[in-house]
């Protein structure tokens, strides 16, 4: 993502795994080689490509966009492609969405890249991301399959936002400063304990959920400080957890088990850890004081 700096209007790249990456980007970005980008929803796929357009000095109106969700404006992108040598201008191919393309248009993607490959002609530089899904759909497709070792060769996994810990805070950063601008707030910073919470949460659409996320909070803020109170409670429930149930154990033993779980989960916050179990304060407290749970609270 975006981060305020003059290099490339640069993204955001602390941690070690993904600062290889970027460089590693770089280097490919200088050479007319192909760039396939894959990761889960919401991991900067289609930021990295622009990234790399700045790189090569592309001028955005000679770049081809084949989005087959759009079967019109795909069937109208492929024609572009059929008749490349009329377009002189044409300068990159991005491609998105593949698996939604039909088998003709494929093996005619398919060719057209082992004919363009081998072209004395000025080169074209060719892009295309996958989400983690989409990978799985390809191997189940034989001519699919056949693009994609066509194309592999230079592939980068962005990594999820659980894997960039060390990027997280500046993500915050700068989330928090886009959505006080667009939202016409003065909030500038957000408490420890949020930052604890944030760590520790599983998003699954990663930056673009974590994005809507602090603007929600921001949105109904009225200070400078995003506060661990702010959250709403449904963001300390998971729908999709089992509990597995053992046999010949005591009821107060999973109870006791239970209340310590929620209150590592909400960092001791004993009003937010009732309202999840579902009882009163005043209960609550008593339980912690039963089950001698006090130092978690």
């Amino acid at each position: 993502m975006l981060k305020k700096d003059n290099r490339y209007n640069d993204w955001i790249s602390i941690g070690s795994d993904i600062k290889k990456i970027r460089e590693l980007w770089e280097s490919t970005s200088e050479t007319s080689l192909p760039i396939l980008v894959t990761g889960e929803p919401g991991t900067g796929k289609s930021f990295w490509i622009r990234q790399s357009y700045r790189i090569r000095n592309l001028d955005l109106k000679a770049i081809l966009d084949l989005n087959f969700v759009n079967k019109t404006q795909s069937s109208q992108s492929l024609e572009k492609l059929k008749n490349i040598h009329t377009n002189s201008k044409l300068q990159a191919v991005s491609i998105s969405e593949i698996t939604k393309a039909t088998h003709e248009e494929i093996l005619f993607l398919t060719h057209w890249w082992k004919e363009q490959k081998y072209s004395e002609k000025k080169p074209l530089y060719l892009y295309w991301e996958l989400s983690s899904k989409e990978q799985t759909l390809l191997h189940e497709n034989e001519a699919f399959k056949d693009f994609y070792d066509q194309l592999k060769s230079f592939r980068f996994e962005l990594p999820p936002l659980r894997k960039r810990v060390s990027d997280l805070p500046i993500f915050i950063s700068y989330f928090i400063a886009e959505a006080s601008n667009t939202l016409r707030k003065k909030v500038q910073f957000a408490e420890e304990d949020l930052y604890g919470f944030l760590r520790n949460k599983e998003f699954t659409n990663n930056l673009n959920e974590l994005r809507d996320f602090i603007f929600a909070l921001v949105g109904f803020s009225n200070g400078k400080t995003l506060r661990w109170k702010q959250i709403p409670l449904h963001f300390f429930t998971n729908e999709t957890i089992s509990y597995p149930i053992t046999p010949g154990v005591p009821m107060d033993t999973y109870e006791k088990e239970i209340i310590k779980a929620n209150l590592l989960f909400t960092k001791g916050n004993r009003e937010k850890t009732a309202k999840l179990l579902g009882i009163s304060e005043r209960n609550l407290y008593r339980k912690i004081h039963d089950y001698q749970l006090e130092d978690f609270s």
